[in-house]
C-alpha cells in the first residue's frame, strides 16, 4: 500500500464531533500531476494530501467508531477532482459486493458514498455511490430534501480488494457539476456502509435520522481554486436503428433516425437543453400491476429527458418520499411528467423537440419545459408548457408557483396554476428535521365536461422523521371539476385526509434483535360535502428485524368503501353500488439480502367487498457472483364475489449478465393472465468510454393461445449515444 494506515482500529470519537450543528473541515490539495486512477495510491499527491476522518457510526449506535475503519484524502487540479477512499477491513473475506449493473441500488452491498454541495449553499448538491466492485450509482439533490437517482453524471472510479480491506480512487470531471468557480469550499460528506454488520457511518452529523444527502449538515472541503468550467458545452447525439414486425398487423418496417440534446450552461447555475426528436428507447420496461381497485394505477416516470432536474418541478411536498427503503407513491400531482411523449394507454407518441431551461439565479430555482408532440391517429400536433419558480427563503424554505399549459391527450385547452410553501428546518425542537408543505392549486379547461371557471384545491403535509418514531400528516382538497391534464389525479371532488405514525426502537438490551416497528397508517376521503367515500387503516403491532437482517411482520387492514355506481374488478367482477367495509390479515417474511439466496414472501386473507380474497406474493433472488443475478417474482390472487370467482397470476422473470460494471444484459420476461400475454425485454447496454454508449433493445410480445406462446409483435433497437463536453 502506498499510504501508511493512521486512523486505529478503535478511534476514540472527540465529544465536539457529535455536537449538534458541528461541520468538520478537511483541505483539499492540488495535484501538479493528474493521478492515475487505478486504487493504488502510488501517485506523489496522495502523500501530501490531508486525511479526512473518522467516519462515526449513526446506525445503528450514533456516536460510536464503527467495527472497521475508513480514511479519505480530496485532491484537485484546473480540470477534476479526485478522491481516494481506504476502506480498511480486518476480516476481507465477509466484504458484501455482489451488485455489478451501473444505477443498482448497492443497498445490500458494502458501499461508499460521496456529496459534494458544489455551491456551498447548504441546499443543492451531486450524490455518488460505488461498492467493492466500481459498480456506480449517482443522483442530484435538491433544496436538501430530494434525491433524484436517475440523473447519470460521467465520472470514473476504480476500486481493489486485498487482504487489508477494499480501496477506492474516483475522479470527476469540474464538466460534470455546476458549481461557483468564484468559490473555494464546497459541502462534503463521506459515507459508509458495512453491510454484514448492518452499520452505517458517516463523516459529518452521525446521528440516527441523518441521510447522506442532507447536504445542509454536510462537512466542509476547503482550498479549491482555479476551478475550469470550459465553455459549458454539451453536445449529446444519438443514431437509431429499429426493425418492427407486428404479426397481427400484418407489418415489418425498419426505420432509421437522428436526434440528440444540447445543452449550454448559461450562467454556473443555470442550463438550457434543447432536445431534438427526443428518443426514449433505453428507458426500462413498466413492471405489470394488477389492479384491482376503481381507480387508475401510478407508474413512474424513467426516461432522462425528463428525470433530469426533476427535483426543480417538485410541487407541494407532493411528489412521495423514502420510507424504509421504498418511496411512496403519490395520490395527486399536478405536474407529471409522463403525460408528455405517452398516451394515457403508456403508448409512445411522437415527440419531435423539447427546450428544458433550469437551474437558480440569485435566491430563485427556475424550470421551464416547451414540449412539441407531433401528430398521432386521433390527435394534432400541439406544444405543452411547463413552469416552475421558486424564492428560497429562511435557512432552507421555499415559496414558489407553478405554471402547466395543454393537454397532449385531448384537443381541448387546459390551464393549471398553483403556489407552494416549503417550511424545512433541522433544528425543530432542538435536533429533529421537519417539512411542512401548503399549496393552493387550480385548473381552467374549455373541454365541455368541465366548468370554464376556475376549478380550486388545496392541502397541505407535514413529516416528522426520526430514527425511533416518524409521523406525518396530509389533507388534501380536490375540487369535482379540478383537471390536470399534464399531472395524476385518479380522484376528484374529494377531501383526503392521512396520517401515519411509527414507532420503531432499536432495543440495545436484546441482542438478536436490531429494530422493532410498531405502525399505524390512516386514510379518510369524503365527497366536498363531508360524506365518507372510502377509508383505510393499516395496523402493525408485530414487525422484527434481526440482527441478521432477516425480517417477519403481521399487520391487519381495515376498508371501506362505498362507490355510487356499479364498477368492474378485472372485466368479471361487478361490484354494484353501496357501502362494503371489510377486513383482511398480512403475514410477511423476507431474508437477508446480503445472501446469496434471499427471499421475501407474503401471504393475505380476508374479505373483499361482498367477497373474499386470498393473495401470494414471493419474489426470490439468487446471486451467485458478481457476474450473473437472477430474480422470480409470483403474485396468485384468488378473489371470490357474489356475481364472479376469478383468480390471477402474475410472473416475472429477471436475469442480468454483468460482464463488467460498464457492460450489462438485462432481461425481463413478464406474463399475466389477465392480458393473457407474456412481454420480453432484453437490454444490453455498454458504456465503453464515460459517457458513450451502445444500447441494443429487444421487445417481444407473446400471446398465450392454451397451446403455446405464438408471438405477436417483436422490436429490435440499435442506438449509439455519446456526450461531448466543451
Amino acid at each position: 500500500m502506498a499510504v501508511t494506515r493512521t486512523v486505529p482500529d478503535n478511534p476514540e470519537i472527540p465529544e465536539y464531533r457529535l455536537e449538534k450543528g458541528y461541520k468538520p473541515k478537511l483541505d483539499a490539495v492540488r495535484a501538479e500531476t493528474k493521478p492515475k486512477i487505478d486504487a493504488y495510491f502510488d501517485d506523489e499527491v496522495w502523500q501530501k494530501a490531508p486525511v479526512g476522518g473518522p467516519i462515526i457510526q449513526n446506525v445503528p449506535s450514533p456516536g460510536k467508531a464503527m467495527d472497521q475503519q475508513t480514511e479519505f484524502r480530496v485532491a484537485y487540479d484546473s480540470r477534476n477532482v479526485y478522491v481516494a477512499i481506504w476502506c480498511w477491513d480486518t476480516d476481507p473475506d465477509k466484504i458484501v459486493a455482489r451488485y455489478m449493473r451501473r444505477d443498482d441500488t448497492l443497498r445490500p452491498d458494502d458501499y461508499v458514498i460521496l456529496v459534494f454541495d458544489t455551491f456551498n449553499d447548504e441546499r443543492n448538491g451531486y450524490w455518488f455511490r460505488f461498492n467493492p466492485n466500481g459498480t456506480r450509482q449517482d443522483g442530484v439533490v435538491s433544496n436538501n430534501i430530494n434525491l433524484n437517482t436517475q440523473w447519470d453524471g460521467i465520472w470514473e472510479v476504480k476500486t481493489r480488494v486485498t487482504e487489508d480491506g477494499w480501496f477506492a480512487e474516483a475522479a470527476f470531471p469540474l464538466t460534470t457539476f455546476s458549481f461557483d468557480p468564484e468559490t473555494s469550499i464546497w459541502g462534503l460528506n463521506v459515507s459508509r456502509s458495512l453491510k454484514r454488520k448492518n452499520q452505517r457511518g458517516i463523516w459529518a452529523s452521525p446521528r440516527s435520522s441523518m441521510r447522506s444527502y442532507y447536504v445542509a449538515e454536510a462537512g466542509k472541503l476547503h482550498g479549491l481554486s482555479d476551478l475550469k468550467q470550459g465553455l459549458g458545452l454539451e453536445f449529446n447525439p444519438y443514431i437509431l436503428g429499429t426493425q418492427s414486425e407486428d404479426r397481427v398487423a400484418g407489418t415489418d418496417d425498419f426505420d432509421f433516425e437522428l436526434g440528440g440534446d444540447i445543452r449550454y450552461r448559461i450562467s454556473p447555475k443555470m442550463g438550457a437543453t434543447l432536445s431534438y426528436n427526443t428518443d426514449f428507447a433505453a428507458a426500462e420496461t413498466d413492471a405489470r400491476q394488477v389492479n384491482l381497485t376503481r381507480f387508475s394505477l401510478f407508474f413512474p416516470e424513467k426516461r432522462r429527458f425528463f428525470l433530469e432536474d426533476a427535483g426543480v418541478f417538485n410541487f407541494g411536498g407532493l411528489e412521495g418520499r423514502f420510507r424504509r427503503g421504498q418511496r411512496t407513491t403519490p395520490s395527486f400531482l399536478p405536474y407529471f411528467s409522463r403525460r408528455i411523449g405517452l398516451n394515457t394507454n403508456g403508448q409512445v407518441v411522437p415527440l419531435v423537440g423539447a427546450l428544458k431551461v433550469s437551474g437558480r439565479v440569485g435566491e430563485y430555482d427556475i424550470g421551464v419545459i416547451d414540449a412539441f408532440i407531433g401528430d398521432s391517429d386521433t390527435l394534432d400536433s400541439q406544444n405543452v408548457f411547463i413552469g416552475r419558480v421558486s424564492k428560497q427563503v429562511l435557512e432552507q424554505s421555499t415559496v414558489g408557483v407553478l405554471l402547466t399549459h395543454g393537454d397532449p391527450n385531448s384537443e381541448f385547452d387546459n390551464l393549471v396554476f398553483g403556489s407552494d410553501f416549503r417550511y424545512l428546518t433541522s433544528d425543530f425542537l432542538g435536533k429533529y428535521r421537519l417539512e411542512a408543505n401548503a399549496y393552493a392549486i387550480g385548473s381552467h379547461s374549455d373541454d365541455p365536461r368541465f366548468d370554464d371557471g376556475l376549478a380550486p384545491s388545496f392541502g397541505g403535509n407535514f413529516v416528522f422523521p426520526a430514527d425511533e418514531f416518524e409521523i406525518d400528516g396530509a389533507f388534501m382538497q380536490l375540487d369535482d371539476k379540478f383537471n390536470p391534464a399534464l399531472g395524476f389525479a385518479p380522484r376528484k371532488g374529494i377531501r383526503r385526509y392521512s396520517t401515519t405514525w411509527t414507532y420503531q426502537p432499536r432495543p440495545q438490551e436484546i441482542q438478536w434483535l436490531r429494530q422493532y416497528i410498531l405502525s399505524y397508517e390512516g386514510e379518510y376521503i369524503t365527497n366536498l360535502d363531508d360524506q365518507l367515500e372510502s377509508s383505510r387503516h393499516l395496523f402493525t403491532p408485530l414487525s422484527l428485524e434481526f440482527e441478521s437482517s432477516d425480517e417477519i411482520y403481521f399487520q391487519f387492514e381495515n376498508s371501506f368503501d362505498a362507490p355510487l355506481e356499479d364498477f368492474t374488478v378485472l372485466r368479471s367482477g361487478i361490484v354494484p353500488v353501496g357501502d362494503y367495509e371489510w377486513n383482511r390479515g398480512i403475514l410477511g417474511l423476507s431474508t437477508a439480502t446480503q445472501r446469496m439466496l434471499s427471499m421475501e414472501y407474503e401471504y393475505s386473507f380476508g374479505s373483499f367487498y361482498d367477497g373474499e380474497r386470498k393473495e401470494h406474493a414471493v419474489e426470490f433472488s439468487i446471486v451467485p457472483s458478481k457476474h450473473f443475478g437472477l430474480e422470480v417474482a409470483y403474485t396468485y390472487q384468488d378473489v371470490q364475489l357474489p356475481n364472479a370467482a376469478f383468480d390471477v397470476e402474475l410472473t416475472s422473470l429477471t436475469a442480468l449478465v454483468n460482464v463488467t460494471p460498464d457492460l450489462t444484459w438485462s432481461n425481463l420476461a413478464q406474463y399475466d393472465t389477465i392480458s393473457d400475454t407474456m412481454g420480453i425485454n432484453s437490454r444490453l447496454i455498454w458504456e465503453y468510454r464515460p459517457g458513450k454508449k451502445l444500447f441494443l433493445v429487444v421487445n417481444q410480445t407473446y400471446l398465450d393461445e392454451r397451446t403455446g406462446f405464438v408471438r405477436q409483435q417483436m422490436d429490435t433497437t440499435f442506438k449509439l449515444s455519446s456526450i461531448f463536453r466543451f
